[in-house]
């Protein structure tokens, strides 16, 4: 079997195993909740994630221990998405807007993951994302780092074939947020289509307000 038809095959079983293990694991999503929040779903077992290093828009490494001490909304997408990525972003925009009138205890960090490194640098990503929000943050890693992360949080992408130097190709990727805690653990998700009075609503009450 040669080197493409392996890389083929090997990417066909990620994407299987993720997308298998997403919808088993959702027969275990905590139910203690239902009743208040309106669509987050928590890990009954918080899940534990490591062994990767991303670089930001401004070129800063990330870890993560950059996790830690705040709520996290992690997104994978990429800059060339036309529909899911800044759909989502601008959902997210609209779900800070709400958050900013709650005052509550500590805002939420955002952070938006390429898997498409080829074509999204720092610069690229500082310019993307400052459209949305110019407090959220966007980062990239080489290819083996992206795996890495993407493997354990349980997100599926997929690169189209492109020769070398063509900017023309399709990246297929998870449309979920996932939810880290201050403890640097996956706490939950927030499936798609997303809603953002919803996600508000229920990042409100779970992070709280300022006494």
């Amino acid at each position: 079997m040669n080197s493409k038809k392996t890389n083929k095959l090997f990417v066909i079983i990620i994407l299987i195993a993720a997308v298998a293990g997403f919808f088993a694991s959702k027969q275990f999503y905590n139910t203690e909740d239902k009743n208040a929040y309106q669509a987050l779903l928590i890990y009954p077992e918080k899940k534990t994630f490591s062994g990767f290093q991303l670089t930001d828009q401004n070129s800063t490494t990330l870890t993560i221990d950059d996790f830690s001490d705040k709520w996290t909304l992690l997104f994978f997408g990429f800059t060339h998405c036309p529909d899911v990525c800044p759909t989502t972003l601008a959902e997210l925009q609209t779900t800070f807007k709400l958050l900013e009138t709650e005052n509550l205890s500590q805002m939420p960090e955002v952070l938006f993951v390429s898997v498409d490194p080829e074509r999204d640098n720092p610069q690229t990503l500082q310019n993307y994302i400052s459209f949305f929000n110019p407090a959220f943050n966007a980062a990239t890693a080489d290819g083996a780092n992206i795996l890495s992360i993407t493997s354990q949080v349980g997100v599926a992408y997929h690169i189209g074939d492109h020769q070398a130097g063509d900017i023309n190709y399709s990246v297929d990727h998870t449309a979920a947020i996932f939810l880290v805690s201050p403890q640097k653990q996956l706490y939950g998700l927030f499936q798609s289509p997303h809603d953002a009075k919803k996600m508000a609503h229920d990042l409100s009450l779970l992070i709280g307000h300022k006494q």
